[in-house]
């Protein structure tokens, strides 16, 4: 004889599956389309109905598009020497009240990592590199993690990461060198069988900075070698063509290439490099924004300046700063203080805000790596 509570549960599974055959698949899809896609990854075990759902292609391809017209920043954290955090923040509108903003930040999960890394982000993705050339590959939004074929290291190795916006794809672009000669490799993530191969190249070059991924093409500086003195130049690599082009600075602009002060950065959709100094008599920040004319040639220098309290200065001493889709820089302490914040300006309007991101309590005190930007995927890799 079955049990009070059994013929209970009995009826609301039978209710259930009487309703819920009654919602039409596209309904069921577009609610999956609001969900956070920390829930939709938990939501593929519900029913088969909804799993295969999740997994369609055009499904995963409208996910993405509503993701990146709402993109995130996303906080790198390690808790401690053996884990890396991750979660993210929405990015505040340019309309909001610096006076009472406050965002709260979600927890994605836990990456397991070496003492020593680098770390880097692309798109939905995050990759670490432990050692010389082992690299990790995650997706916080479906917690997927995998590891990218070895390269065989020579004398020195750099390791860039680009994406095709036509293709949808990402690609590794690794460079090894020994006694003078390059070796050129790419690999591309959505293959089913990942593996290196060696790309052509007529001009030798040692890359000296990290590299920026705008519209398809990775910037990065690099010493050209094909010359008597070693010449700097900005190295134009197209992600889809996988082809080479180059930039070469005059020495007018050769401000704008410092590799000590200055970062390359996605401005308005196109190559500008950036560089920060900082007052802590003024209690405020300056930013020298170089931006290509000449077809890169010529650079023209541009200045801001950013105040702060001195509260601010003498706490918060050290800031990282990034570029958002909205031409707004971003400056994050290295530190994650309690309250935190991250500080806004504006390029265009030359206006500043203060937004305090709430739930990072738990990593106070800890080193942080941010990247504006970030694009919820579901794509299973």
């Amino acid at each position: 004889m079955e049990s009070l509570h059994q013929k209970d549960h009995q009826t609301i599974l039978t209710r259930f599956s009487k309703y819920s055959e009654q919602i039409p698949d596209d309904l069921i899809t577009e609610i999956l389309l609001r969900l956070p896609s920390r829930s939709i990854a938990r939501f593929r075990c519900v029913c088969k109905l909804w799993a295969s759902t999740i997994s369609r292609q055009d499904f995963t391809k409208s996910f993405r598009a509503r993701s990146s017209s709402r993109p995130q920043i996303l906080f790198a954290c390690g808790k401690n020497n053996l884990k890396l955090f991750l979660s993210s923040s929405p990015q505040p509108h340019q309309n909001t009240d610096e006076n009472s903003s406050s965002i709260a930040a979600s927890y994605h999960m836990s990456l397991p990592c070496g003492r020593f890394y680098t770390l880097g982000h692309i798109g939905s993705l995050v990759y670490v590199r432990e050692g010389m050339s082992l690299w990790k590959i995650c997706n916080p939004s479906t917690g997927q993690c995998f590891t990218l074929p070895e390269v065989k290291i020579h004398s020195w190795i750099r390791t860039f990461f680009g994406y095709d916006p036509i293709e949808k794809q990402v690609k590794v672009l690794t460079i090894t060198g020994e006694h003078g000669e390059d070796n050129h490799q790419v690999l591309t993530l959505e293959t089913d069988k990942m593996s290196w191969r060696t790309i052509e190249y007529d001009t030798p070059h040692s890359p000296i900075s990290a590299g920026v991924c705008i519209n398809g093409v990775l910037y990065y500086r690099a010493y050209e070698h094909s010359l008597p003195d070693p010449c700097m130049m900005i190295v134009c690599f197209d992600v889809r063509s996988e082809k080479y082009s180059f930039i070469r600075v005059r020495e007018s602009s050769l401000g704008a290439m410092e590799p000590e002060t200055t970062t390359l950065i996605n401005y308005n959709g196109h190559l500008a490099s950036l560089e920060m100094q900082r007052s802590f008599s003024e209690a405020s920040t300056s930013f020298d924004l170089w931006v290509p004319q000449d077809s890169g040639k010529e650079w023209s220098k541009h200045t801001y300046k950013f105040s702060m309290s001195r509260n601010e200065a003498i706490h918060d001493e050290l800031y990282f700063i990034v570029v958002t889709g909205t031409n707004e820089i971003v400056l994050i302490p290295r530190k994650v203080s309690d309250p935190f914040y991250v500080f806004y300006y504006n390029l265009e309007r030359k206006t500043s805000r203060r937004v305090e991101i709430r739930g990072m309590k738990e990593v106070k005190g800890k080193k942080l790596f941010a990247y504006v930007d970030h694009i919820e995927d579901l794509k299973l890799m």
